[in-house]
């Protein structure tokens, strides 16, 4: 006989509380990130260095889901399941803001390089240099289609208000920057920040009451939910790469880059539920029909209103995080 099959699904929404997933680093114990280092020691004794781009990158939308499968159907191509699907929005935020940030970065990385003995030489300089004019430039906001470190996200990156915008996505731009430094024989660093304004929990499991009945009577519930939490991230993968030389395979370039991201927790703003009426008709749609086929999902929209002010407050306390963990690694270059 066919079991009694119970469909619960729930997307939580967290004000605060610790971050979820494995390796996220609070921004009080920052030092002791995990570090993503490659040819450091090209830059020792170099003190002298041009800082080439800076690149923030907002994330503003992103998406988490779970979903729990029955055991019971193993070998089925759809089988029963619950699903819960979370869409986040980043709202509130005016272009300004954004770009207040991406100066307040860059000032801060350069006050820090200089505060560890190296001599942080001029852009306008950098921009005389033979091949500089050359440099393909985006216009800010860039928005491209996606990221490498948000699936489903979508993004703004901006430079500070005295540089333009020139490493990604060519990646021909960094190789022509490293045959400017070779040929002035001075390292220029290009830094890349991303930025993200919560994080996501999922949690997916299966629940049988083996007492419920005979073997295959017994009452199974499939449980599926996933919580957004207001924290603000320095994503992996953001970090400083420092170039000598052009492209080449033993070139003498190298980056340091975080491996875990560095976490501001706490609310800044308030969240709203903005699911669509469409959306909602959906859901009541699937959770109808699930109750014959056994299986069913759920999306829900969540839109963060940030206050811009104190959400500027939380983005600079974790990059200035950020630029202290890296340029003290810099620093210990032999």
């Amino acid at each position: 006989m066919k079991h009694l099959m119970v469909m619960t699904l729930g997307a939580a929404l967290l004000l605060g509380g610790c971050a979820t997933g494995g390796g996220a680093t609070d921004v009080k114990d920052s030092k002791s990130v995990k570090l993503d280092t490659h040819k450091l020691d090209v830059m020792a004794g170099k003190k002298q260095i041009y800082i080439g781009n800076v690149g923030v990158t907002f994330i503003t939308e992103d998406s988490g889901s779970a979903k729990s499968s029955s055991p019971m159907i193993r070998h089925s191509s759809g089988g029963e399941y619950a699903k819960a699907n979370l869409k986040a929005y980043l709202t509130g935020v005016p272009e300004d803001t954004f770009r207040e940030i991406t100066d307040g970065i860059y000032a801060d990385l350069k006050a820090k390089l200089e505060a560890n003995g190296y001599t942080v030489l001029s852009y306008a300089q950098l921009q005389q240099q033979k091949g500089w004019s050359k440099l393909k430039t985006l216009e800010q906001p860039y928005t491209p289609g996606s990221m490498p470190f948000s699936k489903k996200s979508a993004n703004l990156t901006y430079a500070p208000a005295s540089m333009d915008l020139v490493t990604a996505p060519d990646i021909n731009n960094q190789f022509k920057i490293g045959d400017i430094a070779k040929d002035m024989g001075i390292p220029v660093l290009l830094a890349h920040y991303t930025i993200h304004f919560a994080y996501f929990g999922e949690d997916a499991d299966v629940y049988h009451n083996y007492y419920g009945g005979p073997t295959g009577q017994g009452t199974t519930e499939l449980k599926a939910s996933v919580t957004l939490g207001q924290g603000i991230q320095v994503l992996a993968g953001s970090g400083v790469t420092f170039l000598n030389e052009g492209a080449g395979t033993f070139a003498k370039n190298g980056h340091i880059r975080l491996k875990d991201p560095i976490i501001v927790k706490g609310a800044y703003g308030e969240n709203e539920d903005t699911t669509s009426a469409g959306w909602k008709a959906a859901n009541a749609l699937s959770s109808t029909l699930g109750f014959f086929s056994g299986s069913s999902s759920k999306t829900t929209q969540i839109s963060v209103n940030a206050n811009p002010a104190f959400y500027e407050e939380g983005v600079l306390i974790a990059a200035t995080a950020t630029n202290d963990r890296i340029v003290s690694e810099l620093a210990t270059a032999k």
